[in-house]
């Protein structure tokens, strides 16, 4: 109860609609941070935890950098990488068409620099996501009823020019070991961190969100160093940092 007042009051005293584009906004770093809907609004310690603990634990993007975000969302953390290191360059993808808008909305203010994508990367012709209120229920399924556009990895390195990537962060709700095997060229990536979901497997919702094994698998033979988290959360600790390792091969 006293957890939801609180919820309640950051929404009432942070959140603003916005009659232009009929999505509400709250504001982070002297940014508008577009949402769907007011409850989703994160506070700034809770992206600073995952950025400081998580995504940029490792490795922070310098001036300089290309990183590319698979599954950016409403585009918090990419918000945070620009306060904390001016001078990136971000490609966002977002395939979901709301939440895409969002962010799309958000990264004007940033362009050109940020930019995002809104088709699925994969090599399937076509894919069909299941429209739910919960981001993360949102997943490949043969019931979808909304057809999202595809590139394949090759198509979006094309269509982007994507020379290097010095960065590249996924967060694709079970779909990592799909994409990872998709990759044709991994010379061109200097990094990666992945969200794996083990933790949904465990939890009863299927065998095809255990990925992490694969994945840290697949970028051991690729040349990569990986490293692991102990956040002591179990979707914390699904994440895996990869680099490439100078004296393989």
């Amino acid at each position: 109860m006293i957890k939801s007042i609180i919820k309640r009051y950051h929404w009432l005293t942070n959140v603003r609609f916005d009659k232009d584009t009929g999505f509400y906004y709250y504001r982070r770093y002297g940014y508008r941070i577009y949402i769907r809907r007011p409850r989703h609004f994160l506070p700034e310690k809770s992206i600073r935890w995952l950025c400081e603990r998580i995504l940029f634990h490792y490795y922070v993007p310098a001036e300089g950098d290309r990183v590319v975000d698979l599954g950016v969302g409403y585009g918090e953390e990419a918000i945070y990488l620009r306060h904390m290191s001016p001078g990136v360059t971000y490609l966002g993808v977002e395939p979901q068409p709301v939440i895409y808008e969002c962010v799309a909305n958000t990264f004007r203010a940033l362009r050109p620099d940020y930019s995002v994508c809104p088709f699925v990367i994969s090599a399937e012709a076509e894919v069909k996501f299941a429209s739910r209120y919960s981001y993360a229920s949102v997943g490949s399924e043969d019931n979808g009823y909304i057809e999202i556009p595809t590139l394949s990895w090759d198509s979006f390195v094309e269509r982007y020019r994507l020379e290097k990537i010095d960065l590249l962060k996924m967060n694709i709700e079970g779909a990592e070991k799909q994409l990872i095997e998709s990759i044709t060229d991994f010379s061109i990536i200097e990094r990666l961190i992945v969200s794996c979901h083990d933790h949904r497997a465990d939890s009863g919702e299927g065998e095809f969100y255990r990925t992490k094994q694969f994945v840290t698998s697949k970028l051991e033979r690729e040349g990569y160093r990986v490293k692991t988290f102990d956040s002591g959360i179990n979707w914390g600790d699904d994440w895996i940092f990869a680099v490439k390792d100078p004296h393989h091969g």
